[in-house]
């Protein structure tokens, strides 16, 4: 990691609570030692830690009120920790939005008038009810996330954010990575992002799986192979006490993870320089596996039913190229691409300062725009999908892109009844 300097300006965020220690814990101690400043943004009430017999249980077993709510509780206990790593309290904004619920918020509950209802044991709300969130009674949209998220970065004024990133494998990290990847090019952010995980492989990462404070932390199996710009940060045995202290004050999930929470306490932290793609330029669309585009990012993700960490059954990648008048973007199959399945299609461009969004479905062949919020596109040119073999490909007319200053896009695969079956993080992509 490079070095941190006294004007500095560090924004975190956390999906939940207690993922900022985990991953970044001894880096956020080490920047304020340094006097730098250091902001901390929790994205969701963490409603989803516990069930409610399990909060009964923890809050009899600690002594603690039975009337404690768990957002509340989970509120107290960012805030003990993050002071073990010398963050004050008024450099904590809790978000309040509904845990689990961002990837929903993100992709299907954007617009103002169709808020998202969550329906955790301990959140049946369609707004935050939180006393202490940056935004009282702020309603469940992705429109409401992502204006929070630019006020922040508009008033903090980062210079370095640090981030889940996309091959997290848990939703809401997932979500947040896509909702920061917005607001910073909204704001026009020209800082350094870092990403990080927490979840990735099941609980074979970290590996050892437990509290192994004198093991470095290594990246999980499945990626070591892959194009990853890792960036690792060794840590003095002040920032890794502090640390500890840090993930001891979470004890509401310490008590029900059977010590997991503790693997992430070692001797380094690491970290990612996130990946843009940019779009190869081809004379060919005969997508063959030797023809195929150079510009890819691949997933390999931690299949629960199996227990088994594996390249996705639908796709194995997701390849971008273009020529003079189409973009073509190529999914790569293990298998022969199943007409039956919904492959999806989503981007986020921003255009004159405004960011619209373009939605394309594909099914048995037939690639169609979806209208899923009022900032959609229905370009007048249609888009076109062919399948050779086990690949797919989308064209796309390139002059939807002509304007654009910021592009993101990801891909799903959903089964016939919309269940959602892989989907690919966010990349920023390039086509010009």
């Amino acid at each position: 990691m490079p070095e941190i300097h006294s004007n500095d300006r560090i924004l975190v965020f956390a999906p939940h609570p207690d993922d900022e220690s985990l991953a970044a814990g001894g880096l956020i101690k080490r920047a304020r030692d340094l006097n730098a400043t250091v902001m901390v943004v929790v994205m969701t009430d963490g409603s989803s830690a516990a069930t409610p017999d399990e909060l009964s249980q923890y809050l009899e077993k600690s002594n603690k009120s039975n009337s404690t709510g768990i957002a509340e509780l989970r509120y107290q206990e960012t805030t003990s920790a993050l002071s073990k790593l010398g963050v004050n309290t008024s450099n904590i904004i809790f978000l309040g939005y509904p845990d689990t619920g961002l990837r929903f918020l993100f992709e299907d509950y954007w617009d103002p008038d169709k808020p998202y209802q969550s329906n955790t044991p301990f959140n049946h709300f369609d707004h935050s009810p939180y006393n202490f969130t940056y935004q009282p009674n702020v309603t469940y949209t992705g429109s409401n996330v992502a204006e929070n998220l630019k006020q922040i970065m508009n008033d903090f004024k980062p210079t370095i954010i640090i981030v889940p990133d996309g091959l997290d494998e848990h939703r809401d990290h997932w979500a947040t990575n896509a909702f920061v990847m917005y607001s910073a090019a909204a704001t026009n952010f020209k800082g350094t992002i870092y990403t990080y995980l927490v979840h990735k492989g099941g609980t074979k990462w970290p590996s050892p799986p437990n509290y192994q404070p004198s093991l470095n932390l290594t990246p999980p199996q499945e990626l070591q192979s892959q194009n990853i710009s890792w960036i690792e940060t060794p840590l003095t045995s002040d920032e890794e006490k502090a640390k500890e202290e840090a993930v001891n004050s979470y004890g509401l999930p310490l008590s029900l993870t059977k010590g997991y929470l503790k693997s992430f306490i070692r001797t380094n932290e690491l970290f990612i320089i996130p990946q843009t793609v940019n779009a190869q330029i081809i004379s060919s669309t005969n997508f063959t596996k030797t023809g195929m585009p150079s510009s890819s990012f691949e997933d390999v993700r931690y299949d629960y039913n199996t227990k088994t960490l594996k390249t996705s059954d639908e796709m194995s990648s997701v390849r971008v190229a273009r020529d003079n008048e189409n973009c073509y973007i190529v999914i790569n199959s293990t298998h022969q691409i199943n007409g039956e399945l919904i492959y999806q299609y989503h981007f986020r461009l921003l255009e004159n300062g405004q960011f619209k969004r373009l939605d394309v479905k594909v099914q048995n062949g037939t690639a169609v725009y979806e209208k899923k919020s009022v900032n959609n596109l229905q370009p007048e040119n249609n888009a076109t999908a062919e399948v050779q073999g086990n690949i797919l490909v989308l064209k796309i007319p390139l002059n939807i892109f002509k304007n654009v200053s910021f592009l993101m896009m990801n891909t799903d695969v959903n089964d016939k009844n919309g269940q959602l079956m892989d989907l690919s993080a966010w990349r920023e992509l390039k086509v010009a």
